[in-house]
């Protein structure tokens, strides 16, 4: 008796019991291998190494993306390269007068002198406590001041490189010379704002509210400085009798780190760029805002378009300013309306912007090791600088504008020919 609920089969269509089970050859479509148990293997099981046949590499993923970073590296147009610090190199700067020659100071408790051109003639500056994170020149180029981490301050007399003044104070953030006058300046970790006379040694201390002095700026007219603070307030000060001209308080000036400020060459305008997307200018006369450049989606803390670097050109009638962002956006405003001109993505984040002493270029380095050089009249990118395998820390353009300097966390610093990149 047939099995319950199985159908009757169907006439012409003989039981499977009753056929013949053999296959002949013309029948085969494809012959399939099975193991013991009768299952095919993985579908990419031959192709499976052993282990044994796996190649290991000795410094493992950090090797492996070492490699592919290197096959990944922008074709590298440096005309020369200076390797001696080996490690991260904080600051660089030509001198304002020589094109052969560069300082430069690093992670490795060093600064050198180096001629551009031969990168083997070099002097090295040593006994410091800690990193060298600051190195300027003098405007005259007569003297070269020089930090480290530990907060001690050396000027060297140019040349010779004879230690002339030395000093100790703080955490120093920033390091920056009077536009004429042999007069240094420092801010410190610990709000305060130092100014001496070179080589004199006099000094004059400027002081804030606790919180770190994160930069500064000398106003055109050599007779005030604003000091910008790490919990978004600013300062001005009057630099012969040592007050407060103007507290821009934390809310009214930003309400987080300020990162960067600069002055315009008019005397009138100051500019402050802040962690909290913002930039704002100010009129240093009657101590009041004037506009806010957004430079990111909204005011606020910790943006992710914060502004890590602004800058008026060195001009006296010009009418626009540069902000570079931690998002890599350079943007070119037009001060009297605080309306963006140009805005350009450049790389990865921008931490530094420089404006040609042509007026029409402006120069900003990036996160991801490469200058870009946009015209401000267009806005279009003309140039890109490339090498570098890290962060661009700083750069710095020579007297006659032809060549620029750059210095990395990846422990090198590059000569650019910047007439033959444009």
């Amino acid at each position: 008796m047939p099995p319950c609920n199985t159908p009757p089969p169907s006439p012409g269509i003989s039981n499977a019991d009753d056929g013949d089970d053999e296959l002949y050859e013309d029948e085969v479509l494809e012959e399939v291998p099975v193991d013991e148990n009768g299952a095919p293997p993985l579908e990419d099981e031959e192709n499976i190494s052993d282990e044994d046949d796996l190649v290991e590499l000795p410094g493992g993923i950090d090797q492996l993306e070492s490699i592919m970073e290197t096959m990944q590296q922008a074709k590298d147009n440096s005309i020369a390269v200076f390797k001696d610090h080996g490690k991260a190199v904080f600051s660089c700067a030509f001198h304002p007068e020589l094109e052969n020659v560069v300082v430069s100071g690093g992670e490795d408790d060093a600064a050198y002198i180096w001629d551009p051109t031969n990168t083997d003639s070099k002097q090295k500056l040593d006994d410091w406590r800690d990193s060298v994170n600051c190195v300027t020149w003098s405007n005259d180029g007569q003297h070269l001041a020089a930090c480290d981490m530990a907060g001690n301050i050396k000027v060297f007399k140019y040349p010779g490189l004879t230690v002339e003044w030395s000093f100790e104070v703080g955490d120093i953030n920033w390091l920056k010379w009077h536009p004429v006058a042999n007069v240094l300046f420092a801010g410190t970790a610990d709000s305060e704002m130092w100014m001496w006379k070179i080589p004199s040694g006099d000094s004059k201390l400027f002081q804030g509210q606790g919180e770190k002095t994160e930069c500064g700026e000398i106003l055109a007219d050599g007779k005030r400085a604003v000091c910008g603070y790490s919990d978004g307030s600013l300062r001005q000060f009057d630099l012969k009798s040592g007050n407060t001209v103007n507290t821009f308080p934390k809310g009214l000036a930003h309400i987080d780190v300020v990162n960067c400020v600069s002055g315009h060459m008019n005397n009138t305008l100051f500019l402050s760029g802040s962690m909290d997307g913002t930039a704002k200018l100010w009129n240093s006369t009657s101590g009041k805002v004037v506009g806010t450049l957004l430079c990111g989606a909204r005011e606020e803390e910790n943006s992710s378009s914060s502004v890590e670097c602004a800058i008026f050109p060195r001009d006296k009638s010009t009418t626009y300013c540069v902000t570079g962002t931690l998002d890599g956006i350079v943007t070119v405003w037009d001060t009297p309306t605080q309306i963006s001109r140009h805005a350009c993505k450049v790389g990865d984040g921008v931490s530094k912007v420089d404006v040609h002493k042509d007026g029409n270029l402006v120069f900003a380095s990036t996160l991801d090791g490469a200058v870009k050089c946009l015209d401000l009249r267009t806005g279009n990118a003309v140039m890109e600088l490339s090498g570098h395998s890290a962060t661009i820390l700083d750069f710095s353009l020579s007297s006659s504008g032809s060549h620029l300097v750059t210095s990395s966390d990846d422990g090198t610093c590059r000569i650019y020919n910047v007439r033959e990149n444009s």
